[in-house]
């Protein structure tokens, strides 16, 4: 397990702090860490994530001096499998790659696992948010502070070890195998990961000094009425500067998180009055990992139902918003990520949903005569249709996890029929028509696919683009059926792949 700290040297990423941790057999073997003195200048916006700064790390050794101890522990033993293993590995492999390259050398080229990727979906795992700390807390794993190379590599450590574990009970005991299903690369081929797009020129959105020091003002534990209201200005400073750090001034405030979502809920009505996108986005951003401390309504219900009014609450609100500018982006837009306002639904429908082992068979049945009913279609009644959607998707990821695909199938064939446009089911749906690879079922699953696609509209969830590539799956399988036996190609009949 690898984590990385770094400071941004015009474009490039520079490495400031390395945490290693080596596992075997499920068992953590050794940790080490280093500062590295990067011999370039610490931004702001660095030092204040990570809080590194030039005082700390003079006198600390060279990337050169370091890098030894970093190759040696990616070497294997004897006949063992080395995996390079990190949350959001494009970014850790890109930065080592680089000090790397200026040595003249390379990291070998072995396999990656990232932790943030497929791999928690895989074993039923659905963290609130991307961030390493969500993933621990969806694994009820303590994880009590971020931004430190060697504790988060230890809590990435400890998570992948979890989730390898919940693997191995579900039958995915094959390493070669499990690495495949969750998107297999390697350190050579990971795609590399840009600072200017990540973090959207940094340069071109700097934030104020006075802003990023208020950001070292932590909300106590036993914060009075006075110093929310200070907080409630600081979040909304954070809303109209389109604060990239507002996630962070949540997750390290200390009240009770019901509190703390009512505060946000206020700032973000204040946003939605004013018309102003980005602001709300970049407040949403921040309070969707809090939908789950939504304070439940009475009886046995009591979370969905209040989870189910918050969505009809915000839903219209946030519809009226429309979505943010290419000039004026929220903080997710900028690093191009799906913004807040196109997957709150996923967030919402994961916490009114609850346990899909407990509530899958209930929620949409799949068998027997109740087949294509259930809550998800009294929700649906209710106006909730986007949260339900969402909630089936969960469901039908979850037969998945379990290794009940035909049943995942099941699903996605009686959700279509159901009137569900959720990418990810209609994915599925489309894969099962075209498996036989026919002629009439390929076209059959391209049109589905084409019908899907139309209503995207400017939404920015990332399960559009899965199902726009599995469009073009399928139109190659069409179009490859048309080659004559010549070698030559019916242009006539081939399917338009734009």
């Amino acid at each position: 397990m690898v984590d990385t700290e770094t400071v941004l040297d015009g474009d490039e990423l520079r490495l400031v702090s390395l945490g290693v941790v080596t596992c075997r057999s499920g068992l953590v073997r050794g940790k080490w860490q280093s500062l590295v003195n990067p011999g370039v200048p610490v931004d702001e916006d660095s030092a204040r994530v990570h809080g590194l700064t030039e005082d700390h790390l003079a006198g600390e050794p060279v990337f050169a001096d370091v890098a030894p101890t970093l190759l040696a522990a990616l070497q294997p033993r004897g006949e063992e499998t080395v995996v390079f293993v990190s949350h959001n590995v494009s970014f850790d492999v890109t930065v080592l790659r680089g000090e790397l390259k200026r040595l003249g050398t390379d990291l070998p080229d072995i396999s990656v696992l990232d932790t943030m990727g497929r791999l928690p979906a895989l074993v039923g795992v659905h963290p609130q948010s991307a961030s390493l700390g969500a993933l621990c807390e969806a694994l009820a794993i303590s994880h009590e502070r971020a931004h430190d190379a060697l504790y988060d590599a230890v809590m990435c450590a400890e998570s992948v070890v979890e989730l390898l574990s919940r693997a191995a009970a579900m039958g995915d005991d094959n390493l070669d195998v499990l690495l495949l299903r969750a998107g297999s690369v390697t350190t050579h081929t990971v795609v590399p990961f840009d600072p200017k797009k990540a973090f959207g020129s940094a340069r071109a959105h700097r934030l104020p000094a006075e802003h990023l020091a208020s950001h070292g003002e932590f909300l106590g534990r036993r914060a009075g009425a006075r110093r929310f209201a200070q907080w409630h200005a600081e979040v909304a400073e954070c809303a109209a500067l389109r604060c990239r750090h507002l996630e962070d001034r949540v997750a390290n405030a200390e009240p009770a998180r019901a509190r703390l979502l009512a505060e946000l809920e206020a700032v973000l009505h204040e946003q939605v009055a004013a018309g102003d996108t980005a602001g709300a986005a970049t407040v949403l951003g921040a309070t969707l990992p809090l939908v789950g401390h939504i304070p439940p309504r009475s009886g046995r219900l009591g979370l969905r139902n209040a989870a189910l009014a918050w969505a009809g609450r915000w839903g219209p609100l946030f519809a009226g918003l429309g979505r943010c500018d290419e000039d004026d982006q929220c903080p997710a837009c900028r690093r191009h990520e799906p913004c807040p306002l196109d997957v709150w639904p996923e967030a919402v429908g994961r916490v009114a949903l609850g346990d899909p082992e407990r509530h899958a068979p209930g929620f949409f049945e799949t068998k027997g005569r109740d087949a294509g009913t259930g809550a998800y279609t009294e929700w649906c009644r209710q106006g909730h249709k986007e949260v339900a959607d969402a909630a089936l998707a969960l469901c039908m990821a979850h037969w998945r996890s379990v290794g009940q695909n035909t049943r995942a199938q099941q699903l996605a064939q009686l959700a279509w029929k159901a009137g569900c446009q959720h990418p990810d089911v209609v994915d599925a749906y489309a894969a099962n028509i075209g498996a036989a690879g026919k002629e009439d079922d390929l076209a059959n699953a391209v049109r589905t696919c084409d019908q899907t696609l139309r209503k995207r509209g400017d939404s920015t969830h990332d399960g559009w683009v899965r199902l726009e590539a599995r469009r073009n799956q399928l139109a190659g399988r069409a179009a490859r059926l048309k080659v004559r036996l010549s070698g030559k190609v019916d242009a006539t009949l081939c399917v338009n792949l734009q």
